[in-house]
């Protein structure tokens, strides 16, 4: 669980070890198992199974980031490290069907426990000098995904959603009782960053991989090129100006915590589903773009950039008191094309996504290369 309170940075490491890097492997694997799943079977039941699934291993992933990010890597945190990546293994292998069968659930759930008792030991072991980690609580919370998955069918959805409902607000609810939590400020805009880059590479793997081995037409191409320009807006939009910005605001916000508890653990668990129906919905797309997609699979690249984009909106303001309004519109004209996408070309809903993206990347530039300032939206007074 992610309930951070803390008012005290450190600077112990600057960069990712490649542990972590090989841990993060794991992490890419399972998200595309996720994304796998939900572009065979658009749906929005799919969809609310996904999110069911993708959100205990985010959860987990935060919590392995914040347990090891302010400490010095040794040979025993290395070691916690794979054992870790073996229990996300493991999930990850069991994420297509965790909701539908009994044994693919136990798996799921069992591997969730068994990090979250990895997870309680390292913070014990190795960092309660520097962190004082809600650990108990993730804990309760994997016992209760464990507990449920021996329930039949509907019970056992019902009871998941419970869980997962209840983990992803417990941050909120338990805050006022956390003592101060100590973070690395430079270690922990890469590690978010790096996360982003695996969801962003859900949208360069799944549509290059339809492309392999087949004969490929024009527009086909076509849409695979207006496809990886979207990828490239996106990318733009995190990295050119969000990235940095976080670590300012980790140095500079008056409550640090703030930054990482609204920000990366709630932030960005937006940020990273908002791409991920991105990638699904122009993997789709790319497959036949001439055609007009089912619904829900018609909505799922503009629905996704807009969720990404208006998402900056809220870290923004949750870290600076105000949102770009270049963001704040270009999210509201996407939420647009998600509108008027299921009676449209693929083709067409790709490239309209594709340059708003671009559009308000180009307009944040122009206005910051000249000088001025980019103007601001739900200022706080």
């Amino acid at each position: 669980m992610t309930d951070v309170t803390a008012r005290t940075s450190v600077d112990v490491r600057d960069r990712a070890t490649w542990t972590e890097l090989f841990y993060d492997l794991v992490i890419a694997f399972g998200v595309g198992q996720i994304a796998q799943a939900l572009a065979l079977y658009p749906s929005w039941p799919e969809l609310g199974t996904c999110l069911l699934v993708i959100v205990p291993l985010w959860w987990a992933w935060v919590d392995v980031v914040m347990a090891m990010n302010a400490v010095h890597e040794t040979n025993t945190q290395r070691v916690f490290l794979l054992l870790a990546g073996l229990a996300t293994y493991g999930m990850s292998m069991a994420a297509q069907h965790a909701l539908e069968s009994r044994s693919q659930a136990l798996l799921y759930a069992g591997c969730y426990l068994a990090l979250r008792l990895l997870i309680g030991e390292a913070i014990r072991r190795e960092c309660a000098i520097y962190t004082i980690h809600p650990y108990r609580a993730g804990l309760a919370f994997a016992l209760a995904l464990f507990g449920v998955t021996t329930l039949p069918g509907q019970w056992r959805a019902a009871g998941w959603t419970v869980a997962v409902i209840a983990e992803v607000l417990a941050p909120l609810v338990l805050s006022s009782h956390l003592r101060q939590l100590a973070f690395g400020v430079n270690h922990l805009p890469e590690r978010f960053g790096l996360f982003v880059i695996i969801a962003l590479g859900e949208n360069v793997v799944s549509v290059g991989a339809w492309g392999v081995g087949r004969r490929i037409e024009s527009v086909q191409m076509a849409a695979v090129v207006v496809a990886f320009i979207a990828g490239c807006g996106l990318w733009w939009l995190y990295f050119h100006l969000a990235a940095s910005a976080i670590a300012h605001a980790l140095r500079t916000h008056p409550t640090p915590a703030v930054v990482v508890r609204d920000v990366l653990s709630y932030g960005h668990l937006a940020l990273v589903t908002g791409l991920l129906l991105a990638a699904v919905g122009a993997d789709r797309i790319v497959a036949d773009p001439m055609t007009v997609p089912h619904r829900m699979a018609a909505v799922l690249l503009p629905a996704g950039a807009a969720l990404f984009t208006l998402t900056f909106c809220y870290t923004r303001r949750r870290m600076f008191g105000a949102a770009s309004s270049t963001r704040f519109l270009g999210g509201l004209a996407l939420l647009a094309v998600a509108a008027a996408a299921p009676v449209l070309p693929g083709l067409a809903t790709l490239a309209a996504v594709a340059f708003l993206l671009v559009a308000v990347n180009g307009a944040e530039y122009w206005l910051l290369s000249g000088g001025r300032h980019v103007p601001l939206v739900f200022v706080k007074k």
